[in-house]
């Protein structure tokens, strides 16, 4: 008895566009954010963190300096340690299926598109939740009812946040520097600025005759160039609101297992599964915490 092939029917499977008569040269480049973990975040532990979970930062507490007199006794201090973890523990995974036939009729290898898309995204996670770390600085910046902007402490996060204009733009950052200075946080050149499109909108109006352009932040991981002493980068992940000012690396960021495809049979079926997972911890430590501030702002 002789055996009938027939074309498999792709229609709604999810794939049938890629399945036309003709083909363009060139996929269409898709609408990415730009990423800025990667530039602002802290990511020393990364190649020690070769087996286990977890990453231990201890530290001692701040010691006291107190008056002497001549010929008097002293009291030496008790030193206590404090030990923070930050632990690897989020996993996340972008999972599609071939077909063998979708892909023998494509006339583009799509699997590679599919693999960097499911990179990308997988990378967004981790952007996100490092910049979520903005919420958990140790003070805030907002606007009192005289319309000065001051610092507040984490405790104060619901005073409101300041409506910025391009007539205060300026003022905004200027009270940030002023904020962190009396905080005392080094300044080593790596004072940074992570803030939404919005703000950085209102930068470049003030700030154009000074080079600052986000012309191609997103080709350069969101650094849109430098203001007022701050190295400012463009995100759509912050929190609502949000913005983080302060020195870089203060978030850390350990990612254990990078971003990686695995192509796995499927039972019973012809096709197969592409695979991409990531393992990772995210945690702005006690210290680092006030060497940050998270600035509340409207536009």
């Amino acid at each position: 008895m002789a055996t009938t092939l027939t074309k498999a029917n792709f229609a709604g499977s999810g794939v049938s566009a890629m399945v036309p008569s003709f083909w363009s040269d060139m996929m269409q480049v898709p609408l990415r954010k730009g990423l800025v973990a990667e530039a602002v975040a802290n990511n020393q532990f990364r190649a020690k963190l070769t087996k286990g979970d977890t990453i231990h930062f201890p530290y001692i507490a701040e010691t006291a300096a107190s008056a002497h007199t001549a010929g008097g006794t002293f009291a030496p201090q008790d030193i206590s340690s404090t030990d923070e973890n930050l632990v690897v523990d989020t996993a996340y995974l972008v999972a599609n299926y071939i077909e063998d036939f979708e892909e023998l009729q494509a006339n583009y290898s799509y699997m590679l598109d599919l693999a960097d898309n499911a990179g990308y995204k997988l990378r967004d996670v981790i952007d996100t939740a490092v910049l979520l770390e903005t919420t958990a600085a140790a003070s805030g910046l907002f606007y009192e009812s005289t319309g000065v902007p001051i610092a507040h402490a984490a405790t104060n996060l619901a005073s409101g946040a300041i409506t910025a204009t391009t007539a205060n733009i300026i003022n905004v950052f200027a009270n940030a520097r002023l904020a962190l200075r009396k905080q005392n946080v080094e300044e080593a050149g790596d004072w940074c600025v992570v803030t939404s499109p919005e703000v950085a909108m209102l930068i470049e109006l003030v700030g154009t005759e000074k080079g600052f352009s986000v012309a191609d932040a997103t080709l350069r991981n969101g650094y849109a160039g430098g203001f007022l002493g701050f190295q400012v980068y463009i995100s759509n992940n912050l929190p609502d609101g949000y913005n983080y000012f302060g020195r870089k690396g203060m978030i850390h960021s350990v990612i254990q297992a990078s971003p990686n495809v695995q192509i796995k049979d499927v039972a019973n079926k012809l096709g197969k599964n592409l695979v991409s997972s990531i393992l990772f911890g995210v945690k702005a430590f006690l210290r680092s915490k006030s060497r940050y501030l998270v600035v509340k702002i409207t536009t």
